[in-house]
């Protein structure tokens, strides 16, 4: 299987924006605006520094980025590339070719990753620094994640193995660079075992795509700008259901009778999250009131409730935490749980033992089980009158 990373990232974003994207799906022209002032500012940027135009000064690039401009009509994409020249121009006085060893510039690449897969993709640019050494360059038209983020870049990551393989070097690093935000780069060199585990989350994630047959919409904030979200599963019963009806795909009255359940529905399950939030205010006070009078079984005309109490040990987990040994820490008590906690116990030192008895109290508990004697087709409102 042929993979980019573009293709991987659609997948973990959305199994069916991935088979949108591999089968030319069409798309909304309205929701491609980001990706098409995307589009011209790396087009612009390559004008800049592809030696085969001999290095053009900052003023031919902003032209050229101006003869992009005029294929668009949309005012939003024309605002938005309006923005853009500001960024080009301050980007462009910081980073003149003549005084940058350009390597190569939107070079496209495919290795052999195992398992019958290749993987493919295409790198802005690559330039030689001072010390010998190279620097994979990516451009970024969007926001600036937080740093921490790069070492588990998948894309960054796939760029340096791909480079290293290719120059038999491992003196490569990998930066985002920020057109829009005065040129900020954010730079990362993957080690070894980064690598190593990046590739098999890679051919993990292949083999998931390769036994996926539904391909199931994964619905989230990413929705709002998917230019595939007029013909998806998950959105078209909003877009669409006009144009089926008058297409007579659906009839009129089934959209009607569907409309009305579905608002039922939604009615009784607000419903109910309100009642059961009600319950469990009652509940705390019918618990409270057996407790303080010592009773086990209340009653009613309409039933029985019973209750029953307990006492469990409760552990201080932030003290804790200071007195566990990392390695147990991380085996044992992730999420602090209780059980797991206690069993582990007779395997800790006597001292550790002792330290944790320290931060452990009793917590009372109670259980409740409500048990109506009221039929289903009775006035529950009078009953309560």
């Amino acid at each position: 299987m042929r993979v980019s990373y573009s293709k991987l990232d659609t997948y973990k974003q959305c199994p069916r924006k991935y088979k949108f994207y591999i089968d030319k799906a069409p798309q909304d022209p309205s929701r491609t605006l980001a990706l098409r002032f995307g589009s011209a500012v790396h087009a612009a940027l390559e004008f800049a520094y592809a030696k085969r135009y001999k290095y053009p000064s900052p003023e031919r690039v902003i032209n050229y980025y101006r003869g992009l401009m005029q294929q668009e009509s949309d005012p939003q994409v024309l605002k938005l590339f309006e923005k853009g020249i500001p960024a080009l121009e301050k980007y462009l006085a910081k980073n003149e070719a003549a005084h940058m060893s350009i390597v190569e510039v939107e070079k496209k690449f495919m290795i052999e990753i195992g398992r019958g897969h290749q993987l493919e993709g295409i790198i802005d640019r690559l330039d030689m620094l001072p010390d010998g050494s190279f620097e994979i360059i990516d451009y970024k038209t969007g926001q600036i994640p937080d740093a921490e983020s790069l070492s588990k870049n998948w894309q960054l990551a796939i760029y340096q193995f791909a480079k290293q393989r290719k120059l038999q070097t491992s003196r490569i690093k990998a930066s985002l660079v920020y057109i829009a935000f005065d040129g900020h780069k954010l730079t990362y060199q993957f080690g070894k075992n980064e690598l190593e585990r990046i590739h098999s989350e890679i051919l993990d994630l292949i083999a998931k795509i390769e036994a996926d047959n539904v391909y199931a919409p994964r619905v989230s904030a990413l929705c709002n700008t998917c230019a595939y979200q007029p013909i998806c599963p998950a959105w078209t019963h909003k877009y669409n259901i006009k144009d089926q009806v008058l297409t007579g795909k659906i009839k009129d009255t089934d959209v009607i009778d569907i409309q009305s359940k579905i608002d039922k529905l939604l009615v009784l399950t607000s419903t109910i999250k309100k009642l059961e939030k009600e319950s469990k205010q009652l509940k705390e006070i019918v618990a409270i009131f057996g407790k303080e009078n010592n009773m086990t079984r209340l009653f009613s005309d309409l039933g029985t409730v019973s209750l029953s109490f307990q006492k469990k040990r409760a552990y201080d987990a932030a003290r804790i935490a200071e007195v566990l040994r990392e390695n147990l820490l991380r085996k044992i008590v992730k999420t602090l749980d209780t059980k797991k906690l206690e069993k582990a116990l007779p395997y800790l030192t006597q001292e550790e033992r002792k330290q944790i008895e320290a931060f452990t109290t009793e917590k009372e508990s109670h259980t409740i089980a409500v048990r109506p004697t009221i039929e289903e087709n009775e006035d529950v409102e009078e009953l309560l009158t």
